[in-house]
């Protein structure tokens, strides 16, 4: 079983879907890794590890399950430490003595399911925060779970509709020719009721999104961002734009996407969702393969990277991943899903940070893991975080 699986195991299991045997599967591994991963542990002790979770695992499986799933589980206990919450950040060497030891007086709730949709009609409205997502259909509006939206009607063809998350919300979104679509916290989408014409386009006009785009090859499906132009036929592929990053990330889990420099940037001038070319053509453009990044940059270059697709897909899965990040990496992560204002008092630590831990806890959890390492310190104000060395 691989990561993509054992994700979809967790999935099931948050859901209430799993059965019996899988629901075992992962509360055995939780129990049995109720302390930190150590990053840092010989490959011996490792493999000790894998055969103790293994074993402990199939004290009561079923001979079915033993032939097939050989690996699930070192795979669901890794990964159920990150959604229980257990910590496994790698602590730069010689942290100071009691470190890992702060509390907090007051403390921060983590985000949730909350959207709004802004129909052609101007009509706003607050999506339901109790629903995980929104299925929209040509002729009416409806929650993931079958129920209709109040007052919902998407409009006409080509009439757009938009759909943003704020700070600290996410939420999902199913197109209406079946893709499915993923909002992380702070992300702004448009869309048309319909796709009609020889494309199937929408607009990511800042934020962050992954995709599953449905398979139509007489039809493709593209994204455009600032300055960039994604297009696909059917495929998996997350967009990060975030307009204080820098750069735009573009990754892609299977299949093939090509990612292209569209000439000039979004023009507010010719309405809020249009964007403006200079000369009707693409500039320069990349063909990504699965497990890859490319990075569009201020200065209009695309370069390409290999990178760790579960790292970047965690939020997702409702997770942060880090791996050998800076704090203000991390503090961006934190502002964004929390919802809080991130300060830094005095000199900014140049350490790096790596671990993993659910979105679903409070803010405390993480700021004490971080804490923990000695090389960084946190202090809570209402609404604000105060980050000092």
């Amino acid at each position: 079983m691989d990561n993509k699986e054992v994700n979809e195991l967790l999935d099931r299991y948050f859901s209430g879907n799993c059965t019996p045997e899988e629901k075992s599967l992962v509360e055995r591994a939780y129990s049995h890794l109720n302390k930190p991963y150590n990053k840092d542990i010989t490959e011996e002790q490792f493999q000790k590890m894998k055969d103790e979770v293994w074993n402990n695992l199939n004290l009561n499986a079923e001979p079915a399950r033993k032939t097939l799933w050989p690996g699930i589980a070192i795979a669901a206990a890794a990964v159920a430490a990150i959604v229980f919450g257990l910590f496994f950040f790698k602590a730069p060497r010689h942290s100071e003595p009691g470190s890992g030891s702060a509390s907090y007086t007051n403390d921060i709730a983590p985000g949730k399911n909350t959207a709004t949709l802004t129909l052609a009609n101007g009509k706003t409205i607050i999506l339901s925060d109790v629903k995980t997502g929104v299925i929209v259909n040509a002729d009416k509006l409806s929650y993931n779970d079958g129920t209709a939206v109040e007052h919902g009607y998407p409009g006409e063809g080509r009439d757009e509709v938009v759909m943003s998350t704020p700070r600290g919300g996410m939420y999902q979104l199913t197109l209406p020719d079946g893709s499915h679509v993923w909002l992380n916290a702070d992300t702004k989408i448009s869309f048309p009721s319909q796709f009609i014409g020889k494309e199937r386009k929408i607009l990511l006009l800042y934020g962050e999104a992954y995709f599953e785009a449905a398979k139509n090859k007489q039809k493709p499906f593209v994204v455009e961002s600032d300055g960039q132009l994604v297009t696909v036929l059917g495929t998996h592929f997350n967009i990060s734009a975030y307009k204080d990053e820098g750069a735009i990330k573009t990754t892609l889990l299977e299949g093939s996407v090509r990612v292209s420099l569209s000439r000039g940037k979004r023009s507010e001038k010719n309405g809020p969702l249009s964007y403006r070319r200079q000369d009707g053509q693409e500039g320069e453009a990349v063909v990504l393969k699965p497990n890859q990044q490319s990075l569009v940059t201020e200065n209009r270059s695309i370069s390409i990277k290999p990178v760790d697709i579960e790292q970047v897909v965690a939020w997702k899965n409702s997770q942060f991943m880090f791996e050998s990040e800076n704090i203000q990496t991390i503090m961006k992560m934190v502002e964004r899903w929390y919802n809080v204002d991130v300060v830094y008092t005095g000199e900014i630590t140049d350490e790096k940070f790596g671990g993993g831990v659910s979105r679903f806890d409070n803010v405390s959890k993480v700021l004490k893991s971080l804490e923990s390492t000695g090389k960084v310190h946190f202090k809570i104000e209402g609404r604000k975080i105060y980050v000092s060395k």
